[in-house]
């Protein structure tokens, strides 16, 4: 065999070779999300056994929605396809403190799994990964919550007396409303803060934009490279 035919025969086996491996990997991807929407699939509806009742730090990650209630008895209900929720979802309490964590990129079903939270106290919200979490008509003493991966949360019509919020990483906090304010906001984060009387610390830095309306007093913010959109009432 000629020394051309050789060079040619060794490149055509290289070329199967490399066709075979990367439909292997592409496949194994594939498999990796199975389809919720097959005929196998069946949406479900499943109440986690509470090992505590009073409930109030919470640690969300992933691609999927959050809703908490203002209730007198702790609980907790995932709603989803069940091929999704089953393997790709993770959840773990210790104590007062309660988690969900998908173990996968669920972006694409984000819609489709839904997690309800009902309970007395809400103290500390852990987001990130691009959770959205909202609620509405809480009402306590002081809220800490910290939002990564472009999160978002959103608490309307509220009532507390302190907040505590950590952002970054093109997240998004919606809170209306409390009445003191400590605020730590980065890479490109979003704030929309109700006040009612009290005074705002903290420090807005790296592009950031927040909006503050109420009465209110701005002590101690450090401001760099932000764009602060409104501020109503006093200042």
């Amino acid at each position: 065999m000629k020394l051309t035919n050789k060079i040619l025969l060794v490149f055509l086996i290289l070329l199967v070779l490399s066709v075979t491996a990367y439909k292997i990997v592409f496949d194994s991807k594939v498999e990796l999300l199975p389809n919720p929407f097959d005929k196998k699939t069946t949406y479900t509806y499943i109440k986690i056994p509470i090992i505590d009742n009073n409930l109030s730090e919470f640690e969300l990650r992933g691609r999927f929605i959050v809703n908490f209630k203002q209730r007198d008895t702790s609980r907790v209900t995932i709603e989803g396809p069940d091929n999704l929720i089953n393997h790709y979802l993770s959840v773990e309490q210790q104590g007062n403190k309660f988690s969900v964590h998908s173990k996968i990129d669920l972006s694409k079903y984000s819609e489709y799994i839904r997690v309800y939270f009902f309970i007395k106290n809400l103290k500390t919200i852990k987001a990130s990964g691009g959770v959205v979490i909202s609620s509405e008509e809480f009402t306590g003493d002081t809220l800490d919550v910290s939002a990564y991966d472009s999160s978002v949360v959103r608490i309307k019509y509220c009532k507390l007396i302190d907040a505590q919020i950590m952002e970054k990483d093109k997240s998004m906090v919606i809170l209306d409303k409390t009445k003191n304010a400590t605020i730590h906001l980065y890479d490109y984060s979003n704030l929309l803060l109700t006040l009612d009387g009290g005074e705002v610390n903290g420090a807005i830095e790296n592009n950031t934009d927040f909006g503050i309306e109420g009465k209110i007093k701005m002590n101690n913010v450090l401001r760099m490279n932000s764009n602060q959109k409104h501020a109503g009432g006093q200042k």
